[in-house]
């Protein structure tokens, strides 16, 4: 009787192997197609000239902004990062991109939009000037597509060569 048992469980347990063998390459296959397609999306979407114009777009309503807050009495340093924020916010949506080389073409934007605000409205201040590099800092993080999970690993594998 102990025979039969232990013959049993060793051919459930061969039996049960090649199902999760099947299913782990099946999922594998899967995963593999959902990188393939994120990727693809995330290259067809990408398009760093209307980054570009979004981040134009951005300079002149950043700039338009931090005017009106200035003109208004409201001179608060922390508004220097308003043109920053709007500009990789507006090229992020027009652009959708999602590789740091456009993000920090986008953030050099947003640090010479900062550095002319500093010598135009506030008068090369040292408070202002230490907001320069920040503004590039700002620039790009708002510039820069939040990924899913999925497209992060696509981008892993691309990088990696298994895509």
């Amino acid at each position: 009787m102990a025979l039969v048992i232990s013959f049993n469980t060793s051919v459930r347990r061969e039996k049960l192997a090649r199902k999760e063998k099947a299913e782990s390459e099946s999922y594998r296959k899967f995963i593999d197609e959902q990188a393939k397609l994120a990727y693809e999306e995330l290259v067809k979407n990408q398009s760093p000239k209307k980054a570009f114009f979004g981040a134009i777009l951005g300079v002149f309503l950043g700039l338009a902004l931090l005017i009106l807050f200035v003109w208004n009495g409201l001179v608060f340093y922390w508004m220097l990062f308003v043109p920053a924020a709007v500009i990789g916010y507006l090229a992020c949506k027009f652009g959708k991109i999602y590789e740091s080389k456009y993000a920090n073409m986008i953030g050099v934007i947003g640090l010479l939009t900062n550095g002319f605000a500093v010598m135009t409205l506030y008068n090369y201040e040292a408070i202002a000037l230490s907001t320069i590099p920040i503004a590039f800092i700002v620039t790009r993080y708002f510039a820069k597509l939040k990924l899913t999970e999925a497209q992060e690993r696509a981008i892993w594998r691309k990088e990696i060569g298994k895509l």
